[in-house]
């Protein structure tokens, strides 16, 4: 399966915003979503583990995007998705800029 596959799970707010969005981790991995995460245009990748701790953080990935922190994290350590959003979890206009990232890798 190619990355072109990949399927996001949009997160909304209660106003029908997406505010986050969810991807399946078995089609793309923690060093890929830092990948992808650092193509997007004005991105600037802040955080990201060192090659022995790729599995032991939750939180695996941190960027900012015009001043906004996103974080790429796998819920409870050994979940079957990544989620990815801003920090603190909110609705952002910039969500829309990573969601494409991510929906075109």
């Amino acid at each position: 399966m190619s990355y072109r596959d990949m399927r996001l799970y949009d997160l909304q707010d209660n106003e029908g915003r997406v505010f986050a969005f969810e991807v399946k981790n078995f089609l793309c991995s923690r060093p890929r979503v830092c990948q992808i995460a650092s193509t997007i245009p004005g991105a600037r990748i802040v955080r990201q583990p060192k090659l022995l701790s790729w599995f032991r953080e939750e939180v695996f990935c941190e960027f900012e995007l015009d001043g906004i922190t996103f974080v790429a994290w796998e819920p409870f350590g050994d979940n079957d998705v990544y989620w990815i959003g801003p920090e603190p979890t909110r609705w952002v206009p910039q969500i829309d800029r990573v969601r494409e990232a991510f929906s075109h890798a």
